[in-house]
């Protein structure tokens, strides 16, 4: 099995599981059925975020892994990677922003948002890829992830046997692939996937979006959960 044409471009390769990605599916329907409010569209990303996290934890602790995960605390040499997210989850993280961030703080997370679009003008993906070192995650603080409670699904699945190589890694230019298990990209992939098919279900905008355009979108703008239940296209898909 091929990923599906929505979600498969970040790990290139990596199979969906269909029964997953249904299953995935049909708990949106299940989460929004009989009224669309605003804490039922954040319920849809929780939900995907909370079994991305039990599937993985069963799946290695049924399956005991033969080398360590290197990553720990304060490793954040993935966080240079430009992420795509679903929309729920980008929803998710405004709102956690919103909600937990000082005034102060989220200034400093728009200012960071500006500089690192300005730098993005105009850039593929390769080309971003290239420049990652130059371009920290606004929500990286002092070398930890800010909002790591509801750090996107494809955060979730990145993971190193070898936190040196991820390092050497990230100050090369060149695009290298680090080992890494198989199994927590097919676990996440296919729950995005069921995730983008039922929101498109809903009526709902569907498609992956950048992360750092999100959070530029979710702060320019006014009621954006309501406004995605309702059909509206809230985040912009394409290249600045």
């Amino acid at each position: 099995m091929k990923p599906t044409g929505k979600y498969g471009g970040r790990f290139p390769g990596t199979p969906v599981n269909e029964r997953l990605a249904a299953r995935q599916q049909e708990m949106v329907r299940e989460i929004i059925r009989g009224s669309k409010t605003a804490d039922k569209a954040l319920e849809l990303a929780i939900n995907a975020l909370v079994w991305a996290d039990h599937l993985v934890f069963r799946f290695e602790s049924e399956n005991p892994l033969p080398h360590p995960i290197a990553c720990h605390a304060g490793c954040h040499f993935c966080c240079f990677n430009q992420i795509e997210l679903t929309p729920p989850e980008a929803l998710l993280i405004g709102h956690h922003v919103d909600r937990h961030f000082s005034q102060e703080d989220k200034q400093r997370l728009l200012d960071h948002v500006d500089l690192t679009l300005i730098k993005m003008s105009g850039q593929s993906k390769i080309e971003l890829a290239r420049l990652r070192r130059d371009l920290p995650c606004p929500l990286l603080k002092a070398g930890r992830c800010s909002v790591y409670p509801v750090r996107p699904l494809l955060c979730r699945a990145m993971h190193s046997l070898n936190a040196a190589q991820c390092e050497q890694e990230l100050a090369s230019p060149d695009l290298t692939v680090v080992a890494y298990y198989a199994h927590r990209d097919e676990i996440i992939i296919s729950l995005a996937a069921g995730l983008l098919e039922g929101c498109e279900a809903l009526g709902c905008q569907s498609r992956p979006v950048n992360l750092v355009r999100a959070l530029r979108d979710f702060f320019t703008q006014a009621r954006c959960l309501e406004r995605w239940l309702e059909g509206e296209q809230v985040f912009g898909e394409g290249e600045d």
